[in-house]
């Protein structure tokens, strides 16, 4: 178990042996400890002092279903503080099978030089980016694969993260070989830029499969966990319409953001849901697909145009919500194509499309009008003024245009869960170590009662924090949670020859977050940025609800992670 240390002042590469008694910890939690352990909080996210970690879970490289999440860790530009981002893609598969668990970037070339991280059988080396400066993000893999590696997973950044945009994105290539894939939140891609690192390939042709200590074991572990997926409805449903099946149910509650996180509707928002969403591109020739080796639920969507042409793959319920309902648009292809283009320039499209909400209120662009914004993506790409405020995201933006009404938590677009209509969900923006982020803990359970809301957010979050560290997909969820546990634990035995327990696993996701804290305490993530008040004060559609959970409450939920 290994981490690859890169060293970007001087490129020197080394190995180093990860501590023993971190075997089970992978994914988000690994980047926290290492983060706790080598990065003084203090430092500039974006300077020298500052570490970019790529982490898989323990069960990456053995291809157990929906196992290879890879998480991005780094101190976030965008909330001062601790950040995981996380992806599907192939390549922490490939990362493990090339012998490692993580990769930690640290310091910054002197003369501002791009390079890229190759690893492959032989090792890793860094190698002259020069050719490929300014390149976005689709035409980069497409000429790395053609000049370096046709089999490399890649991550890469395009020109947000180059210039270091606040909302730049780390790009991940899916199992097309497309750059669809996006460690998104917190301007991790910016990260990756101040490193020096315009992409990092890892090819793992030529590598033995990785070791079991119980093989049979294993595969008999894995035989039992494909039925029980294949009969789990809501697997089946999941695999059928990924994650637009929610949307009419969403945007109905309120939670799905529409025109500036308003109560204003979108008219024929149903042209981006499950079933009507699902025909139109199934007719096109898309389909849906996984988005790694060995998944069983294949939830991600590859859309074609009208023309039957590849416009975009991933089009998840967040982009559908905050590049199209919340500007006031309706129309798959248009929300595509503005999908595509983030995709393309590195950008997350939750902070771009809170950004660009905000900027249609103050008069910037015009709610449903697909041309407006468009204009705004192109003051993007010709790094105007405006154009790079909108991609430093939603604060910078307000900011500039002189807007008190700021929907972010801790200096983060708030994603497509208003927590006005999911009162816990809104609990988890407040105290989260990550600020608003859809992936660090949303919930329904009970959601416009503020009683006991504070127990429901802090129950899913440590159970989500377990569930990243262990590197597993969130969308690859049966309703039988204690069998996951139990899932987890078998393979990781007949991996590793332990003799776990599913006791055993529970707390990592607890740890995780003490370790999150712990690391935000030495910066200034909790002072930086006010919290929207327009939430207790702007009642939401269609229940006139407010966010109303007692502040006391919402100061002691986070007591048991100090």
């Amino acid at each position: 178990m290994q981490l690859l240390r890169v060293n970007m002042s001087n490129l020197e590469i080394t190995r180093e042996d990860l501590p023993e008694a971190w075997i089970l910890i992978g994914g988000r939690g690994l980047s926290a400890e290492l983060l706790n352990r080598d990065m003084p909080p203090g430092a500039d996210s974006l300077g020298p002092e500052a570490k970019f970690i790529v982490a898989g879970g323990p069960l990456a490289g053995t291809l157990a279903p929906s196992c290879g999440r890879i998480s991005i860790g780094a101190k976030s530009p965008l909330t001062h503080g601790i950040k995981e981002a996380n992806s599907g893609g192939p390549f922490v598969q490939k990362l493990d099978r090339l012998g490692y668990r993580a990769i930690m970037v640290e310091g910054a070339p002197t003369d501002g030089s791009l390079y890229i991280l190759k690893i492959t059988k032989d090792g890793a080396s860094l190698e002259d980016a020069s050719p490929f400066k300014g390149k976005r993000n689709y035409d980069l893999v497409k000429a790395l694969h053609e000049t370096i590696s046709e089999k490399a997973a890649i991550l890469s950044i395009g020109v947000a993260g180059e210039n270091k945009w606040k909302g730049a994105t780390v790009g991940c290539t899916d199992m097309q070989g497309l750059p669809t894939r996006h460690a998104a939140r917190g301007g991790v891609g910016a990260v990756m830029g101040a490193k020096g690192l315009k992409a990092i390939l890892a090819d793992d042709s030529g590598v033995l499969p990785v070791e079991m200590a119980d093989n049979k074991a294993f595969r008999e572990h894995m035989k039992a966990w494909a039925e029980l997926m294949r009969e789990d409805l809501g697997v089946q449903n999941m695999g059928r319409y990924g994650t637009t099946g929610g949307i009419v149910a969403n945007r109905k509650m309120g939670t799905m953001p529409s025109k500036n996180y308003s109560s204003e509707d979108t008219e024929g928002f149903e042209a981006l849901s499950g079933p009507e969403f699902e025909e139109t591109n199934k007719q096109r020739g898309g389909r849906m697909t996984g988005c790694m080796t060995g998944c069983l639920v294949r939830c991600s969507t590859i859309y074609h145009g009208a023309d039957g042409k590849h416009l975009t793959s991933a089009l998840e319920y967040e982009t559908l919500a905050l590049l199209g309902t919340n500007l006031g648009l309706a129309d798959p292809d248009v929300v595509a194509r503005l999908d595509r283009w983030c995709d393309d320039l590195g950008l997350d499209t939750i902070e771009t499309g809170s950004a660009m909400g905000v900027a249609a209120s103050a008069g910037k662009a015009e709610f449903g009008n697909a041309e407006s914004f468009y204009a705004l993506f192109k003051e993007i790409e010709k790094e105007t003024e405006f154009g790079v405020t909108l991609a430093n995201g939603v604060v910078a933006t307000s900011n500039a245009l002189g807007v008190t009404r700021i929907p972010a938590f801790k200096g983060q677009a708030i994603p497509a869960h208003d927590p006005r209509a999911t009162k816990p969900t809104g609990v988890t923006y407040h105290t989260s170590p990550m600020g608003a982020d859809h992936t660090a803990g949303v919930s329904y359970e009970e959601r416009l009662s503020k009683e006991g809301a504070v127990t429901r957010s802090v129950r899913i979050q440590s159970f989500l924090a377990t569930i990243d560290t262990l590197g597993y997909c969130i969308l690859a969820m049966p309703g039988q949670v204690p069998k996951l546990m139990a899932f987890f634990k078998d393979l990781i035995n007949a991996r590793y020859g332990l003799n776990l327990e599913t006791k055993a696993l529970y707390p990592l996701g607890t740890n995780c977050i003490k370790a999150e804290v712990r690391f935000n305490k030495g910066t200034d993530f909790e002072t930086a940025h006010p919290y929207p008040e327009f939430l207790r004060t702007e009642p939401l559609a269609p229940d006139g609800s407010v966010f109303d959970v007692d502040p006391e409450e919402i100061a002691q939920a986070m007591e048991q992670f100090n």
